[in-house]
């Protein structure tokens, strides 16, 4: 019950936070969509740099970012549907599974011909090629980054995904691709969820039912991708032992109660409203963990890098789903 007290203050701070984002999200979204987590970080760095967070905030916003976030991340597999990702099929799926270490790999060595922190560059990587944010969250504590390292690469990544969704929607209008062609394209290219759903279905039910699945198909490879990070940084961790993310085996049982049907429709919309919360509110509690000092060096340099990945996975697998298609 004592624990209970202490979180209290702090989590409703975070939530009061969320609520604010999501409300200005909602307000700016026809102008440009930003995403709630951007603004929730946003938000949470301004309030935390200018007025100071208080003490009694503190573990409430730590359990924020620690707890709700593997929470998020669990629950984000609800969203999934194994046996539709597999109606794609062989070149979508091979392309996916090629595709996600291509982005990786890409990443790491823009990062080093920019001097960029290695940290910042996979996780980068892991935003542009898996799931955006969430992706970010999910594998930071795969290589031990730091909370600054994580604020950048999240706020990157959703800043290039609003302006990605307003691209492509000029594009799906625009262009002589075919409505499977531009699914694929959106699905495979975009960073986020709802950067990919919403360019998407900008063409269209049909090619937003197939961005959708493309789409998922990425997040599945959060579990292979948590894995080869955790071995690669474990001299980043104590001791130099590696741990297995143990969020991501549960993320892989919710995926798999989704797919067998085992829970009603209504019951999947409501646990996939709370991934969206919880993880909403383990960004806004990022953001009012940060210095903005801390951050100000990695910025810039990481934002052209950022942008560099974008253009040259926009551009390769327009013409990749054009030849597949």
């Amino acid at each position: 019950m004592n624990k209970i007290k202490k979180l209290l203050p702090g989590l409703l701070f975070v939530f009061l936070i969320s609520i604010i984002s999501m409300f200005i999200n909602d307000s700016i979204k026809n102008i440009i969509n930003l995403e709630a987590l951007t603004i929730g970080i946003i938000l949470g760095i301004v309030y935390n740099n200018v007025l100071n967070t208080r003490n009694i905030l503190k573990p409430g916003i730590t359990f924020s970012l620690k707890t709700l976030l593997k929470w998020g991340i669990v629950l984000l597999g609800f969203k999934l549907d194994f046996r539709a990702l597999m109606q794609l099929g062989p070149k979508v799926v091979i392309m996916i599974v090629l595709y996600v270490p291509f982005v990786l790999i890409l990443s790491y060595l823009l990062g080093k011909i920019l001097k960029i922190n290695n940290k910042v560059a996979v996780l980068l990587g892991v935003g542009s090629s898996i799931c955006g944010a969430s992706a970010v969250v999910a594998m930071s504590s795969c290589i031990n980054a730091e909370e600054d390292d994580s604020v950048v690469a999240v706020s990157i990544i959703n800043f290039l995904g609003a302006i990605g969704v307003l691209a492509y929607s000029y594009i799906a209008i625009a262009s002589s691709m075919s409505d499977l062609e531009y699914g694929i394209w959106s699905g495979i290219s975009l960073q986020g969820v709802a950067h990919a759903i919403a360019a998407a279905f900008a063409r269209g039910d049909q090619s937003g039912e197939i961005g959708t699945l493309v789409k998922m198909g990425r997040v599945v490879m959060l579990v292979p991708v948590s894995l080869v990070l955790t071995y690669l940084f474990k001299k980043e961790t104590k001791a130099g032992k590696v741990k297995f993310p143990m969020y991501i085996l549960y993320f892989i049982l919710a995926g798999v109660i989704s797919s067998l049907n085992l829970l009603s429709f209504d019951i999947i919309k409501i646990l996939a409203r709370l991934s969206s919360i919880f993880i909403l509110m383990a960004m806004v509690g990022m953001g009012l963990s940060v210095n903005i000092k801390s951050i100000k060096d990695k910025g810039m340099k990481a934002f052209i890098m950022g942008s560099i990945l974008f253009l040259v996975i926009s551009i390769s697998m327009y013409f990749v789903c054009i030849s597949i298609a």
